[in-house]
């Protein structure tokens, strides 16, 4: 039953997906202030949703999993991401550059002097902090779970401006994550989705997003708009409502689009395009002079379902090739135990 996946789930993905890149791509700002306070947000909710503490036996195994599907994951697409910064740029890789590169992964924070060569990278160590924290909260803390939320919202609001520092792996990202996460979480065991969906997905959408928006106007402390991993969050509460009611929108408008296998297909691949994408605009840019930086709406969107496109293709022939691969042994076995028999 594990391996059977949710329709709705794998598109709510999809589009938090493209909110993504489309955020690392040029907008007017009334866009920017939609898509900021809504693409992060929704993926610590969907990764909530889908987490099941019952499923390790100990933390271990829930740390060994975390270290074979994310953490190498996140150290090969870095260095995928070193080379392609030198050869866009007709560079020589150096010794300093390397060195930038091996820093920026063990500090794991989401800006050009950590991660400079990928930064959307910083989503894979935080989200095994968020994964790490709600697996003992869930375990041991099973009374007290709300509690441990609440303070976990009030620690990542005011984290940066007691510390002042960027922690690593986003360890002060991950308490606002946590929040997310845990209403992620909730959805799934208190099936709270099955309440949401008793109402027309199509006026459930309009009205979560008319929340969206118009808590988003309020929050005008957020300057120029909510930045989680910036840790731009403006006031506490208009941030929360506006964050989750968008979330909620989010799932509704994946409710009406559950069928879209191409959505669908996005979500399921969502590590591959968060970590790739951003190698892609590189490219754009340097190889093929296409100016992404001078880009209007329109062009941003287009660019945004190429470089989606490009990572989903690569995603494609790389499938094949190992499917090929595969099919490829299984014959040499076969002719091999065949000669056996003789």
């Amino acid at each position: 039953m594990e391996k059977i996946r949710i329709g709705w789930v794998d598109v709510a993905k999809g589009i938090a997906m493209f909110l993504v890149v489309l955020g690392h791509n040029p907008l007017p700002e009334t866009w920017v202030k939609i898509v900021y306070c809504l693409n992060v947000p929704i993926f610590f909710l969907m990764s909530g949703y889908t987490f099941r503490t019952e499923k390790y036996a100990s933390f271990w195994q829930l740390a060994k999993l975390l270290i074979k599907r994310i953490f190498v994951p996140y150290i090969i697409m870095n260095l995928i991401a070193f080379g392609v910064f030198y050869w866009a740029r007709d560079m020589i890789p150096d010794l300093a550059g390397a060195k930038q590169l091996l820093l920026g992964m063990l500090y794991g924070v989401g800006d050009n002097q950590s991660l400079r060569f990928n930064v959307p990278l910083w989503f894979l160590p935080c989200i095994c902090i968020v994964q790490c924290m709600w697996y003992f909260i869930d375990r041991y803390g099973k009374k007290t779970k709300a509690v441990w939320v609440l303070l976990s919202s009030v620690i990542g609001y005011f984290i940066f401006s007691l510390v002042k520092i960027r922690l690593p792996w986003g360890l002060d990202v991950a308490f606002t994550g946590l929040v997310f996460f845990a209403l992620g979480n909730l959805f799934y065991k208190e099936r709270i989705e099955k309440a949401l969906f008793q109402l027309p997905s199509i006026l459930g959408f309009v009205l979560m997003m008319a929340c969206n928006v118009g808590f988003n106007l309020l929050n005008r402390s957020a300057s120029p708009n909510v930045d989680i991993n910036s840790m731009v969050f403006g006031n506490y509460f208009l941030f929360y409502i506006c964050s989750a009611s968008g979330c909620v929108a989010i799932i509704y408008l994946a409710r009406l689009l559950r069928y879209s296998k191409v959505l669908a297909y996005v979500g399921r691949n969502t590590l591959w395009i968060l970590g790739l994408h951003s190698l892609f605009i590189q490219w754009f840019e340097l190889k093929l002079k296409i100016r992404v930086a001078e880009s209007q709406s329109v062009n941003s969107l287009f660019l945004c379902v190429l470089e989606i496109a490009c990572v989903c293709i690569l995603k494609f022939l790389y499938d094949k090739g190992k499917q090929w691969i595969k099919q490829r042994r299984a014959e040499e076995m076969e002719i091999k135990l065949r000669k056996e028999l003789r």
